[in-house]
C-alpha cells in the first residue's frame, strides 16, 4: 500500500478489478506505477491448529523419613497437529478504454479462475518430566532449606533443516541449599549441570555454580532507634555463572565436517559433478566438503552480579528497592571473519565471543490508606541498561569506529550527515573540520543544492565505506525504560491506570518512509508519502532543517545512502492501560452464596506521545509495518461464589 500510486488502480468498479493504462488519447501516464490492490482475489490463508496438553504433579510428604522432607513429581506432556490451506487464485482484470460517444467500456485481461486448495500438515511433540526432593526445617532461629531436582526433555519434529528427524533432548541435575538465622542472615547456594545435544561427549555437560548473601540490618539490636523512620533494611548481593547451549549456528557441529553432493554440472561450471573420459557428456555426482565443524564447540557462559538495597521509611508507607548489575558473557558463538580467504574454507563457529553489560534498577513505591473509605498508591520502576562487544572477531577494517567491537550490541554503521549542500558550502565545511570539501559518494560536479553531504572521518579526501561509523546515535534498544502505576480505591470505586516510557532510542527507517517514488521493481514508478511532500528539502522551502533531502532518481545513492539523517529518536511515552471498577452488593448476592459482583470498563493503548511518526515506537522499523497498533476498550463482569 505504501508503494502504491493514486493513478494505478481506481479499485472495484461494478464489480471489476480496474487498472489504468498509459495509452490514452486525452491523458499521457508516464507509468501507472505500484497498484494497492495487488491482494485482490489472489486466495487466502487458513491455518487450523489442534493441540493436547497434559500436566501431571504428584507431592508426597515424607515426614515419616523426617520432618521436612518431601517428594515431588512433575510431567508434561504436549502434542499438536496442524493444516495449512493456502487457497491461491487470480481474477481478471479491467482496463478502461474511453469510447467516441464518451462512454467507458473496459478491455479485459486474464480470467476468473476457480481458487485451488493445497494443504500442507505440521505436527508437533514433546514431553517434559522433574523430580524432585525437598526439604524445609526450622531449628530454633535457624531455618534450612534444601532441594535435589533432576529434569529432562525431548522435543520431536524438531523444526530443523538439519536432522529433523532427530528429537532435541535436554538433561539435567540442580541443587539449592539455603539457610538464614532470625530473619537477618541469609545465604543461598546453587548448582546446576546440565547437558545439551549440542556439544561432543567431552563438552556436554556444564557446571554452573551461583551463591547470594543477604543482610538484613534492621532486625539489629543497634538499628532500633532508628526503626521508626526506616521500618525495613536490607543489603544482599549474588553472583552466579549462567550457562547458554542455544548458541546458533549449525546442529551437531562437533561431527564429522559434513559434505554435499552435487550434480548440476560439472566443476568448470562451479559445480561439483564429473565426467569419465574424454568424450562423455554424462555427468556423475560429486561429492565435496561444505563446511567445516568444530568439535571444540561448547557452552556459552555469563557471570552475572547483582548489588541491591531494599529500604522501607514512613511506617512501610514507601517501599524503595536499587539494585545495580554486571555481566561477562564469554564462550560466545561465532565465525572468525579475521581468517584469511587463502584458507581454502568457511571457518567453522567457534566460541570467541565477548561482551559486557551493565546497569542499574529503581523500584519505589508509595502506599497509604487515608482512611477506612479511601487509599492511594503510585509505583515506579526505572532502569538503565549498557553494554559493550569487547570481542567479536571481526574482518580487519581501517578505522576503529567501523568495528562492532567497542560498540553497543545492534550499533548502526552509518554515515554521518552533516548538511544539505548550497553555494559556498565548501568553504565553510573547510572551517568547521579544518580538510578540503570531500569527494561525495556522487562526483561532486553532480551535486545540487538541497543534497545530502557526509563527513569525511577518515580525512582521505573521499566519501567511501571507511566513513560509516557505528559512533553515532543509539540502537533499537532503549537504554532507559520506565513504567508509572497510579490508582486509588474510594469505597467501592477503584481506577487504575499504567504509563510505560522509554528513551535514548532510535530506529533507522528505510524503503518506502526513507526514498520517494520506491516499489518492489524499481525507485523511480512507486508511491509517494504526504509526509515526503510535507517535508522534503524543495526550492521553495531550502531549509536546513527539513526532514529529507532533495528528492532525486540521478542522486539517489548519494541522498538516500544509509546516514544519521535516517536515524530517528523513537522515545515515547504511553498510556498503557486503564482500568475503572465498582463492586456493587445486591441484597441477592448473600442469599446465592456471591461474594463479588464487578463491572469493570478498561482501556489498553489509550495515548501515546512521541516524535517517531514511521510506526509503532516500541516495534523496530521495517520496511513494509506490521498492523497499526489498536486501541482497545473492554467492558467485564467479573462474579466470584
Amino acid at each position: 500500500m505504501y508503494q502504491a500510486t493514486p493513478f494505478s488502480s481506481p479499485g472495484i468498479v461494478d464489480g471489476k478489478l480496474v487498472y489504468t493504462a498509459t495509452d490514452y488519447d486525452d491523458v499521457q501516464l508516464p507509468f501507472t506505477g505500484g497498484s494497492g490492490m495487488t491482494y485482490y482475489g489472489s486466495g487466502f490463508m487458513n491455518t487450523q491448529v489442534n493441540k493436547l496438553n497434559m500436566d501431571l504433579i504428584v507431592d508426597q510428604k515424607l515426614d515419616f523419613i523426617t520432618r521436612g522432607l518431601s517428594l515431588k513429581l512433575k510431567g508434561s506432556y504436549n502434542s499438536a497437529y496442524d493444516v495449512y490451506k493456502n487457497g491461491s487464485a487470480s481474477v481478471a482484470t479491467y482496463t478502461p478504454v474511453k469510447q467516441d460517444d464518451g462512454t467507458i467500456a473496459y478491455k479485459k485481461s486474464g480470467s476468473d479462475e476457480s481458487v485451488s486448495y493445497p494443504t500442507d500438515t505440521d505436527k508437533d511433540r514433546d514431553w517434559y518430566v522433574e523430580a524432585s526432593l525437598n526439604y524445609a526445617r526450622d531449628f530454633g532461629k535457624h531455618s534450612v532449606t534444601g532441594l535435589l531436582l533432576f529434569n529432562q526433555s525431548k522435543e520431536y519434529y524438531y523444526s530443523s533443516t538439519e536432522y529433523p528427524d532427530l528429537a532435541r533432548g535436554y538433561v539435567g541435575l540442580v541443587g539449592r541449599l539455603t539457610y538464614d538465622y532470625a530473619d537477618k542472615y541469609l545465604a543461598e547456594f546453587n548448582v546446576g549441570y546440565n547437558g545439551s545435544e549440542n556439544f561432543a561427549p567431552e563438552n556436554r555437560f556444564g557446571t554452573f555454580p551461583a551463591g547470594s548473601v543477604g543482610w538484613v540490618i534492621s532486625e539489629e539490636k543497634f538499628f532500633k532507634p532508628l526503626s521508626k523512620a526506616v521500618s525495613f533494611l536490607k543489603l544482599r548481593a549474588s553472583w552466579g555463572l549462567v550457562g547458554n547451549d542455544k548458541v546458533g549456528g549449525s546442529r551437531f557441529m562437533y561431527l564429522s565436517d559434513p559434505y554435499a553432493v552435487n550434480s548440476e554440472g560439472t566443476f568448470s561450471r562451479d559445480y561439483r559433478g564429473y565426467a569419465f573420459g574424454i568424450e562423455n557428456s554424462t555427468v556423475h555426482k560429486g561429492a565435496y566438503e561444505s563446511s567445516k565443524n568444530n568439535a571444540e564447540v561448547t557452552w556459552e557462559k555469563a557471570f552475572k552480579q547483582d548489588y541491591g538495597i531494599d529500604i522501607n521509611v514512613l511506617d512501610n508507607r514507601l517501599r524503595t528497592s536499587f539494585d545495580y548489575y554486571l555481566e561477562h558473557r564469554t564462550d560466545i558463538l561465532l565465525t572468525d571473519e579475521s581468517a584469511p580467504s587463502l584458507i581454502g574454507f568457511t571457518v567453522p563457529y567457534t566460541n570467541q565471543g565477548v561482551v559486557d553489560s551493565w546497569g542499574w534498577e529503581l523500584s519505589m513505591k508509595w502506599q497509604n490508606d487515608i482512611n477506612k473509605d479511601f487509599r492511594y498508591w503510585a509505583g515506579i520502576n526505572l532502569s538503565y541498561n549498557q553494554n559493550e562487544i569487547k570481542e567479536k572477531k571481526e574482518s580487519p577494517m581501517n578505522n576503529e569506529y567501523q568495528y562492532e567491537k567497542g560498540h553497543r550490541i545492534g550499533s548502526r554503521s552509518q554515515y554521518l550527515f552533516w548538511k544539505y549542500y548550497y553555494e559556498g558550502c565548501e568553504e565553510d565545511y573547510e572551517a568547521e573540520f579544518g580538510q578540503e570539501f570531500p569527494t561525495q559518494i556522487v562526483s561532486n560536479d553532480k551535486l545540487q543544492p538541497g543534497d545530502a553531504i557526509y563527513v569525511d572521518l577518515d580525512g582521505n579526501g573521499k566519501i567511501d565505506e571507511n566513513d560509516m561509523s557505528r559512533d553515532y546515535g543509539y540502537t533499537d534498544d532503549p537504554e532507559y525504560v520506565a513504567g508509572l502505576n497510579l490508582g486509588f480505591k474510594w469505597k467501592d470505586l477503584s481506577l487504575s491506570m499504567q504509563w510505560t516510557a522509554a528513551w535514548n532510542v532510535s530506529r533507522q527507517i528505510s524503503d518506502v518512509f526513507r526514498q520517494p517514488f520506491l516499489n518492489a521493481s524499481g525507485n523511480t514508478e512507486g508511491g509517494l508519502l504526504k509526509y515526503h511532500v510535507e517535508n522534503t528539502w524543495t526550492v521553495e522551502n531550502p531549509s536546513q532543517d527539513a526532514e529529507y533531502p532533495r528528492a532525486t532518481w540521478e542522486n539517489a545513492n548519494q541522498n538516500y545512502a544509509t546516514s544519521t539523517l535516517y536515524e530517528k529518536d523513537s522515545k515515547y511515552l504511553r498510556l498503557k492501560s486503564l482500568v475503572l471498577a465498582y463492586d456493587f452488593h445486591f441484597p441477592f448476592m448473600k442469599a446465592i452464596g456471591m461474594s463479588q459482583f464487578q463491572l469493570s470498563l478498561s482501556g489498553y493503548n489509550l495515548l501515546t506521545f512521541t516524535p517517531y511518526i514511521w510506526g509503532d515506537p516500541e516495534a523496530r522499523a521495517s520496511n513494509s509495518p506490521s498492523y497499526p497498533l489498536q486501541r482497545t476498550y473492554t467492558l467485564s463482569l467479573k462474579m466470584a461464589f
